[in-house]
């Protein structure tokens, strides 16, 4: 049977949009300015600093550290928070988490997505703390709280233990309470920035019996011991609350240790942050090698904040040049994230507005021009009835009374025999043609989609059974009601079984799951055929399109109009494990 959690519908990528010759022209001109206006006043600033600095060398660089702790701290706090976020809506899904459970396989679709965000690990566990899924394996996990808002989560396996921002929800399944957790690896990796900026160092010491040992380190080149000595404890826990250190790692790192506190004033961990040092540079310090510190140190700090300005100023400006190109690409549902309330946010308002004006326009066209392609059939569906029927039934009439009134040889007869039942088929073809071009009104009432399925698949039953088919049908949906056309929904229900069928001449299952999504009925069919080409996907709704030996090409096109005539949609993809899924989609009626 095809599982259920294969029958989501792929999202539909964008067009992706051309990238302009010039895109960073903008964004190196606000470069340039920043370093222009901030050259000479660094100058005289390092000039005057450095007289100060030569006696105050420690003390600033205490404070630089301590910041850049903060910083490096506020951006494990933002990824913990964000990963609240994130498993927050998951814990939402049950069904979908109870689906990872029960068969203990990340599906592609939530694969991509979580990989996509930059998360690493999902992992679930029960009511008795026991792991019943976990994207890569492990052995345990556990939660360390490092200070006010500083959290980390501690994942054991066969190599060890190793640190990872997560967060964790708690989610009910089948009577069962389960938690999710959800995190990112705390590497290397784990701040982009480290990776440039390699004069830094930074560590977490947490809490081990009346002293602290280290968690995690930014620099794995970097030895010491693992466990903080006496004299750095003694300094982080007593009334200065932080120790500056020249001597870190045998004089490899200038590092400053600051305690992590909670919320009641208890220290729970130490952070430290080193600076990449010599004993030549912090011993003998001049003015003049001050000065050049200082300048060249603020110049690039400058451009580093000069470069996150002009990108964050110029964020906006390409997202919406990468939207406009993908509109004009064809690609009508591009949008513009809209952030803040200046005059580039209401461009991209009245952009998105625009873009989505022309989404209906568009889908107006397509229903217009079906409609003219219908109207012209029915011309010609009518014109054919008529030039046509009446020969045929001449033909058709004139064969029979041969066949009737003479004793034809037995070639002969089956020559009169092979007219009649051409004449026949092309009867029918016609008769196709106008049910199609010229549908009878609908007779509109409340009906239940479901009776409609299992009226089909009891009628049926004999044929598909002599086709070695095997119909699965699960009805979610309580005896939902629609308004339609209980005879007109039936025909489309049956032409997508039939055609499953088809696609499966050696015998195979089809899976039918009705169920509601917010204020609306599906109806999922999902065989385990061999798909439909990827070349001819988006054709097999067309009028008379078929891959067919003997067919018109208009059973497929009839379940659209059938679908649209209930203000509804169908849809159809292919799934990874092989075989289709053809999708129904109606309005709930409307409760009295």
């Amino acid at each position: 049977m095809v599982p259920t959690a294969d029958l989501a519908s792929p999202h539909q990528a964008g067009i992706a949009a051309p990238r302009l010759r010039r895109q960073g022209s903008l964004q190196a001109r606000l470069l340039l300015a920043y370093f222009l206006v901030g050259l000479l006043p660094m100058f005289f600033a390092a000039e005057l600093a450095s007289q100060v600095v030569t006696r105050a060398f420690e003390s600033n660089l205490r404070v630089w550290l301590r910041q850049t702790a903060n910083y490096f701290l506020a951006a494990v706090a933002d990824s913990e928070r964000e990963a609240n976020d994130v498993v927050q809506v998951l814990a939402r899904q049950p069904d979908m988490l109870g689906n990872l459970i029960d068969n203990k396989r990340l599906p592609l679709l939530l694969e991509q997505m979580i990989a996509g965000e930059g998360y690493d690990l999902l992992t679930i566990t029960d009511d008795a703390g026991r792991i019943v899924f976990s994207s890569s394996p492990i052995l345990s996990w556990r939660h360390l709280r490092l200070g006010h808002g500083i959290g980390f989560t501690e994942i054991t396996n066969q190599t060890g233990t190793q640190l990872m921002v997560a967060a964790s929800a708690s989610f009910d399944h089948e009577g069962r309470q389960y938690q999710v957790m959800l995190g990112s690896w705390l590497d290397e990796n784990f701040f982009g920035h480290l990776s440039e900026i390699t004069s830094f160092d930074f560590r977490l010491y947490g809490q081990s019996g009346s002293g602290f040992k280290e968690i995690f380190r930014s620099a794995s080149q970097a030895h010491s011991d693992p466990q903080l000595g006496p004299k750095v404890v003694a300094a982080v826990t007593g009334p200065d609350g932080e120790y500056f250190d020249r001597h870190v790692d045998n004089d490899a790192f200038t590092g400053l240790y600051l305690p992590l506190r909670n919320d009641v004033g208890s220290i729970e961990g130490v952070v430290l942050c080193g600076l990449r040092s010599s004993l030549s540079s912090t011993r003998w310090i001049t003015r003049t090698s001050v000065f050049l510190i200082i300048f060249i140190t603020g110049m690039l700090l400058s451009m580093l904040v000069g470069y996150v300005i002009s990108k964050r100023l110029t964020r906006p400006l390409r997202s919406l040049t990468a939207s406009v190109s993908a509109v004009t690409a064809g690609n009508y549902g591009s949008r513009v994230q809209v952030e803040g309330n200046d005059e580039v946010a209401e461009l991209a308002s009245v952009f998105n507005g625009m873009a989505q004006r022309l989404e209906q326009l568009n889908e107006l066209e397509i229903q217009l021009r079906r409609q003219d392609r219908l109207s012209a059939l029915g011309l010609a569906a009518a014109g054919i009835a008529h030039e046509v029927r009446n020969p045929l039934g001449t033909i058709s009439t004139s064969a029979e009374l041969i066949r009737n009134r003479y004793a034809l040889a037995e070639r002969d007869q089956k020559l009169i025999d092979n007219v009649v039942g051409e004449v026949r088929r092309i009867d029918r073809l016609i008769g196709d043609f106008l049910t199609f071009a010229k549908p009878e009104p609908m007779r509109r009432a409340p009906i239940r989609p479901s009776e409609i399925v299992a009226q089909v698949a009891h009628v049926h039953a004999p044929e598909l059974s002599r086709r070695n088919v095997v119909l699965d049908v699960v009805d979610e949906t309580s005896a939902a009601l629609v308004d339609g056309d209980a005879d007109a929904l039936y025909q489309a229900v049956l032409n997508v079984v039939l055609n499953a069928a088809d696609a499966m001449p050696h015998g195979g299952r089809l899976l039918i799951v009705s169920s509601i999504v917010g204020q609306e009925l599906t109806i999922r069919f999902a065989d385990n055929g061999s798909g439909i080409p990827e070349d001819v996907i988006d054709r097999i709704f067309d009028p008379f399109y078929t891959t067919k030996t003997h067919g018109s090409g208009l059973g497929l096109a009839k379940v659209r109009s059938v679908l649209e005539a209930h203000q509804g949609r169908v849809e159809c993809w292919n799934v990874d494990r092989g075989g289709a899924v053809f999708e129904f989609t109606i309005p709930l009626a409307k409760q009295p």
